[in-house]
């Protein structure tokens, strides 16, 4: 019975279980151990391919988000006052109806002047936007078409680093600038499109050296036509323009070959820094291209010097002022911004600058009603951006001369076409913005006497002297319109100032000579007047 009773209590070898105390282990079966896993050539030899690894080249590469933050609010900055500036060439779009394409199929959707302003207005703000963070994934893709198309659309822009920076733009759109949650200065975000962007601007560098491969280069007789000011003095005086200019093929090869890889990013950053602050200084009319370069380096300077700048007490203070200030929500500040942004738009002196400020007010309105139907409340942040992005309009307006050369090149432009009433329009507008420059003055008064209205050309003829008193030719026009009404003697004594006013003007001595050999009773006193001269 004892024989059963045990063979009834041994554990079967299908039902394994806790052995009692009087059962022996040996009869348990060892637990079965899993089978290793096959190593990675038995499994593509049984056919199974090993699954694909992301490049870490690209996918693998990493910066700080201290770094990606301020390269963001400079690059991005940057790129928005340099719009701004280009808006003083757009009367030259589409004028006499005339225009070539960088490709064919744009010459029909080309912008004209009021198209190109607009747009560059409209590709100001976007930037504005994307420096301070606000909506990176909508407004990059929109700035960047609307850039390509007013550089491609028009060979008036034949400036090569405009093609480079459209490239560029189009790859910032796929950089993560807005900031991770919960973000800290060191926080690492994974970005390939910074990686690519060093790399297009390591392409940059290869090309440029490899155009440089001429004897008229090589010769120094290029670059010693370019520079101009100190910068040329220091180089004729020491190592000359024929080493200066190979010299720059070097650096470029060098910075092609950095520029691109982390470990020799302590050789790229100091090399193109002074690089491009010696272009900066050299008087090239580059725009801000060069100042653009500098911004880029800030990718590549090392990371720990941005993490260190972040935790310093006066950064760290502000760190934290801005983010309570832009978390917060206010419709107050709302409403502010957009009724303050309509009043900066209506100062700009712009032609289009009030409708412009109207149209964009549509943004931070289109992310707001966004951001309630996501349930979310709309940060004072975008309010804040965008009352930022027009006070830069009026800003880069007062400062900068934009304004005055765009009524100025509008006006001439016009005029040489034959189109007067357009060009007296553009003439007033450029007196009301610069009242102090002669040239609007001296052509605004010149169309008013030949229209018949010459009370109110004289009073622009002379304002126009006043302001150059040694210049010939308000003077010349006044005297041709005093002889036209028969006052001879105010004629010949407006030429005779003109005379005086500028010794040099061949025309004025023509005129004086012909004015008074018309009149018989001044005849005699052409020879005085000739040796007085």
């Amino acid at each position: 019975m004892s024989k059963k009773r045990n063979r009834s209590n041994r554990p079967r070898p299908d039902k394994p279980g806790p052995a009692s105390s009087g059962s022996r282990t040996s009869d348990v079966p060892p637990p079965k151990e899993p089978s290793p896993a096959p190593l990675p050539v038995a499994r593509a030899k049984l056919g199974k391919p090993l699954p694909p690894r992301a490049p870490l080249f690209w996918f693998g590469f990493e910066v700080p988000w201290a770094k990606l933050a301020l390269a963001r609010f400079v690059l991005f900055g940057l790129l928005a006052v340099d719009a701004f500036l280009q808006i003083r060439h757009a009367p030259r779009y589409g004028a006499g109806d005339f225009n070539v394409g960088h490709f064919p199929f744009l010459d029909g959707i080309a912008p004209g002047r009021a198209g190109y302003e607009v747009g560059q207005l409209l590709t100001t703000y976007l930037f504005a936007l994307a420096a301070l963070g606000v909506a990176t994934r909508l407004v990059l893709p929109i700035a960047a078409a609307i850039y390509a198309w007013l550089y491609f659309g028009s060979q008036l822009d034949s400036y090569q680093h405009h093609y480079l920076v459209a490239i560029l733009v189009a790859i910032s759109c796929f950089v993560p600038w807005q900031r991770p949650p919960n973000a800290e200065p060191a926080t690492p975000v994974r970005t390939w499109a910074v990686r690519l962007i060093l790399v297009q601007l390591a392409i940059m560098y290869l090309w440029a050296a490899i155009s440089k491969l001429d004897p008229t280069w090589t010769s120094g007789r290029t670059l010693g036509g370019q520079l101009t000011g100190s910068l040329r003095a220091a180089i004729d005086n020491t190592v000359g323009m024929q080493a200066a200019s190979i010299a720059v093929i070097a650096v470029e090869l060098v910075l092609a070959a950095t520029i691109w890889l982390r470990p020799t990013w302590k050789i790229a950053a100091p090399l193109g820094l002074l690089f491009h602050l010696g272009i900066a200084q050299s008087g090239l009319e580059i725009g801000l291209f060069a100042y653009l370069m500098l911004g880029f380096y800030l990718l590549v300077i090392p990371d720990a010097f941005f993490v260190w700048l972040a935790e310093t007490p006066p950064v760290r203070s502000i760190r934290t002022a801005l983010h309570r200030i832009t978390r917060a929500t206010s419709w107050a500040a709302w409403a502010i911004a957009l009724a303050a942004g309509l009043g900066i738009g209506a100062l700009v002196r712009l032609e289009h600058g009030l409708s412009a400020a109207i149209a964009v007010s549509a943004i931070p309105v289109a992310l707001a009603v966004h951001a309630r139907l996501l349930g979310t409340s709309p940060g004072t942040v975008v309010a804040v951006a965008h009352l930022w992005a027009l006070v830069l309009w009026l800003a880069a307006d007062r400062v900068s001369a934009v304004s005055a050369d765009y009524y100025k090149y509008w006006a001439g432009s016009q005029r040489r076409l034959g189109d007067v009433a357009t060009a007296e329009y553009a003439y007033r507008k450029l007196v009301d913005v610069a009242p102090d420059l002669e040239l609007g003055h001296y052509y605004l008064g010149r169309i008013l006497t030949t229209d018949g209205r010459g009370d109110e050309g004289l009073e622009h003829l002379r304002e126009a002297q006043r302001l150059e008193p040694g210049r010939a030719r308000a003077w010349m026009v006044e005297a041709r319109w005093l002889a036209s009404q028969g006052k001879h003697a105010d004629a010949v004594a407006k030429a005779r100032q003109a005379a005086f006013a500028e010794p040099s003007n061949g025309e004025a001595r023509t005129l004086l000579e012909t004015l008074i050999a018309n009149r018989p009773a001044a005849a005699g006193r052409l020879e005085d007047d000739l040796e007085k001269l």
